[in-house]
């Protein structure tokens, strides 16, 4: 079964609360296709003027390597 829009919001949510980031992800942009050949078919844009770029970049690229394919959910 592949993972949903709404399974990475919730990982990356949990992830920037643990930290103690005040982000909270209401979506994420994804690709209307799934494919093995891309690494990952979703970005955070929401995220993309945040200060603290190195932290959010650092759970982004867990979540994408959980996450690699979804399917949009929202």
């Amino acid at each position: 079964m592949i993972p949903t829009s709404k399974d990475v919001v919730e990982f990356l949510n949990e992830r920037f609360a643990a930290r103690g980031l005040p982000y909270r992800v209401e979506h994420i942009v994804v690709l209307p296709y799934v494919s093995p050949m891309w690494s990952a078919n979703w970005g955070v844009p929401q995220l993309d003027d945040a200060p603290e770029r190195e932290i959010i970049d650092e759970e982004i690229r867990e979540a994408r390597w959980r996450f690699p394919q979804v399917l949009d959910e929202f």
